[in-house]
């Protein structure tokens, strides 16, 4: 049953609780995520500041940032259309020209405000911080939750065309749409309806409505309770006085109060005196800390990263249509301080019992990571560890540590490492590494690139003198099963395994730091000489982090290997573009490159003129705290399938990146004749075994004229494709 609950809660007291309200979902469905900006300098750059995770879900992830400006990804599979996302600053005020910070903010502002987007080509959520009221960007910290519509939150996204024009498209939960629930009055920008009545049995007492600015401008939502299960959401320009809005997007989220789990909860203000309680759930108490300052204290929270502190400006009066509102934890008081302040002098302002604001605290729930599905092969890559052999030695072995003790679960078929294993080409730095593939050598199979950082004096890439050969000698590689081996007498820098994976055979090439031209003629005969595997190259400088190929053809790229100092041997050197045009392209059964390198992500995938379409990747986490916070990338792939599930994940933070360029599958796509299937006629489950449904699978392929069924490889589907799948069928399989 639902009621109204009629009586105020003064300040300092607990609030009542509201319920009841039957509810779908729990506060521990949402995904949370608590994060820390340090200002390196005012640019706006991926350098100038440093997030770190204070708090979160284990698929709560950054993946990219310049000021003001926070990639997240929470890891739901659709995040942007799947649920809504809301944020809120975790700062009173910041100048972020103190306190370990540098450069100051652009428009002198101290009071931030917080607005998501949704980033046109990506797949997950930016929040986006402005100074009020310059409208400027800003550091500051942040939480943000994800609240899923499958999980059975109350909520949607209200977006528009055109800049200002009227709201005409709606994501939202079942049972919310622009005209019965959200409307856009004509002749009221910035102000929008809405009805919550049916949607969520809302009757002003028994839920809290949270909103949020819904583009990546310096917008801000401010609701307004109608006490009957309807409200009013303002949009509202950081910078705007009086009641001035804009109509441009927002998100909302409705929360019952009887959600498990949930502290939440409405305040009013009165100029110093005791805020009251106008609604809300158990849990939580308020008090005065002086006009427009309000203490809230939840039970059991000592620690400002274990949850999120959302907030919304309650607006619509008088005094509170033009205040924004901000709030930080003080570990002193032992809760979160909220203030209000006023548009445009920014100053602290009482509201004489007006409502100041509404509130839930979301806890920080770990929540699943990613599993496998059944059957799956996996290939693990490790990016740049450089900072790790020479800063964090320990989590170098938190990364082998976690593929030794889930090598079996997860089958992990091969491990491939990018590159720049050491930072300075020094024996304590390769001493290091040694250590940690110890813990998986030799039942682990793994192949070894090189990088610019791991030859010359001191790293520097100036000539190829490396100590690689001393600490990874040829003997030691050779115990591994898979050792296919090296161009090179006695010299590891270019190697070559061969393993199964996934019902496929596979070949993985590892070349040195920008390859020399003798390199390539052994790299093309070793894949002409295993036509009939898939291949994967592994080398450090490929790919840049704009998707696309370092080639000093096109372009002058930073960190080009022609601009290191082994570019003036004359046995030469190649980059990406290079490799793409005298050895990736050239063969029917490369399917995937991956580098490292470069700081970020890039992915570009191209069709050679045999059919065969060619990944080529860049992973490299070095950018990140700690030298990379200890990130894997996982290619997961099951027997059957022509999906690679590609993942991120560090056993360090035991974390997954769930962001654009981190979390993403892939087509494998074959060129004719060249699947690498260990069986050619085992195309149907149950896989291991020939009988009538691959039969059937072959009809049906062979049918559709699909190149699976080209089985002499020719291009025209003839009987000679029956006739050597019939002789394969009849085979069996090994």
């Amino acid at each position: 049953m639902q009621y109204r609950q009629a009586v105020l809660v003064a300040s300092g007291l607990t609030s009542a609780a509201w319920g009841p309200l039957a509810t779908a979902q729990e506060v521990s469905d949402a995904v949370v995520g608590v994060l820390s900006a340090e200002q390196v300098d005012s640019s706006n750059s991926q350098t100038g500041v440093v997030l770190t995770i204070e708090g979160g879900a284990t698929r709560f992830s950054w993946s990219d940032r310049n000021r003001g400006d926070y990639d997240v990804g929470f890891g739901t599979g659709n995040d942007l259309d799947g649920g809504v996302t809301l944020a809120a600053v975790r700062n009173l005020g910041r100048d972020n020209d103190s306190g370990g910070d540098a450069g100051g903010n652009n428009g002198g502002d101290l009071f931030p405000t917080v607005s998501i987007s949704r980033p046109g080509s990506r797949t997950d959520w930016f929040v986006s911080v402005f100074g009020a009221p310059s409208g400027e960007e800003m550091n500051a910290d942040v939480s943000a939750v994800h609240f899923p519509f499958d999980a059975g939150f109350v909520g949607g996204q209200v977006l528009n065309s055109a800049n200002n024009g009227p709201m005409d498209r709606i994501i939202a939960s079942p049972g919310i749409d622009l005209v019965s629930e959200f409307s856009d009055p004509s002749g009221s920008a910035g102000i929008y309806s809405l009805d919550l009545r049916t949607a969520a049995g809302a009757d002003g007492t028994n839920g809290v409505l949270l909103a949020c600015g819904l583009k990546n401008e310096d917008n801000y939502a401010l609701v307004r309770s109608g006490g009957d299960g309807q409200y009013t959401i303002y949009c509202k320009d950081n910078g705007s006085n009086g009641s001035s809005f804009e109509n441009d997007p927002v998100a909302f989220v409705y929360l019952p109060y009887d959600t498990p789990g949930l502290v939440a909860g409405r305040v009013a203000e009165s100029s110093g005196v005791a805020p009251v309680v106008l609604s809300g759930t158990a849990g939580f108490s308020v008090s005065s800390l002086g006009a427009g300052r309000v203490l809230v204290e939840i039970d059991g929270v000592t620690d400002e990263a274990a949850g999120a502190f959302l907030i919304t400006p309650e607006g619509g009066l008088s005094l509170n249509q033009d205040n924004i509102v901000v709030c930080d934890w003080d570990a002193f008081l032992g809760g979160f301080v909220v203030e209000t302040r006023d548009i445009p002098g920014m100053g602290l302002q009482g509201l004489a019992g007006q409502p100041m604001f509404s509130f839930a605290y979301i806890p920080v729930t770990a929540g699943p990571g990613f599993g496998s599905r059944p059957g799956t092969s996996t290939l693990a890559v490790f990016p740049d560890t450089q900072l790790y052999a020479q800063d964090h030695p320990h989590i170098f072995e938190s990364q082998t540590r976690w593929i030794d003790e889930v090598v079996q679960e997860r089958d992990i078929r091969m491990v491939m490492h990018l590159g720049d294993i050491t930072n300075r080409n020094n024996t304590e730095q390769w001493q290091v590494a040694r250590d940690a593939f110890d813990i998986i050598h030799p039942h682990v199979p793994f192949i070894l690139a090189q990088g610019n950082h791991d030859v010359g004096p001191n790293g520097n890439g100036s000539d190829r003198t490396t100590l690689m050969n001393q600490y990874f000698p040829l003997g030691y590689l050779q115990q591994l099963d898979t050792f296919g081996g090296v161009f090179e007498f006695l010299r590891v820098e270019n190697s070559y395994h061969l393993f199964e994976a996934a019902g496929r055979k596979w070949i993985v090439i590892g070349l040195e730091w920008g390859p020399r031209d003798v390199v390539l003629p052994w790299a093309n005969a070793l894949l002409e000489q295993h036509a009939d595997r898939l291949a994967v190259i592994i080398t450090h400088a490929y790919m840049y982090n704009n998707d696309t190929r370092i080639d000093h053809e096109i372009n002058d790229y930073g960190g080009s290997p022609y601009n290191y100092g082994t570019a003036n041997s004359p046995a030469g050197t190649n980059d990406g573009g290079d490799l793409w045009r005298k050895l990736v392209s050239l063969h029917p059964n490369t399917v995937m490159v991956i580098s490292g390198h470069i700081k970020g992500e890039g992915l570009q995938s191209d069709a050679t003129a045999h059919g065969n379409v060619v990944h080529q990747m860049l992973c490299d986490y070095q950018g990140r705290p700690e030298g990379g916070e200890g990130f894997l990338r996982l290619y997961e792939m099951v027997p059957g399938s022509s999906t690679i599930e590609v993942r991120t994940y560090s056993p360090y933070k035991d974390r997954w990146l769930t962001g654009t360029g981190n979390h993403f599958d892939l087509e494998l796509i074959t060129a004719p004749g060249h699947s690498g299937l260990i069986c050619d006629a085992d195309l149907a489950e149950p896989f291991g075994v020939l009988d009538l449904n691959d039969i059937s699978a072959f009809v049906t392929l062979f049918s559709a004229s699909d190149p699976t069924a080209d089985f002499d490889g020719n291009g025209v589907h003839d009987l000679a494709d029956i006739t050597t799948f019939i002789t394969a069928f009849t085979g069996g399989c090994p």
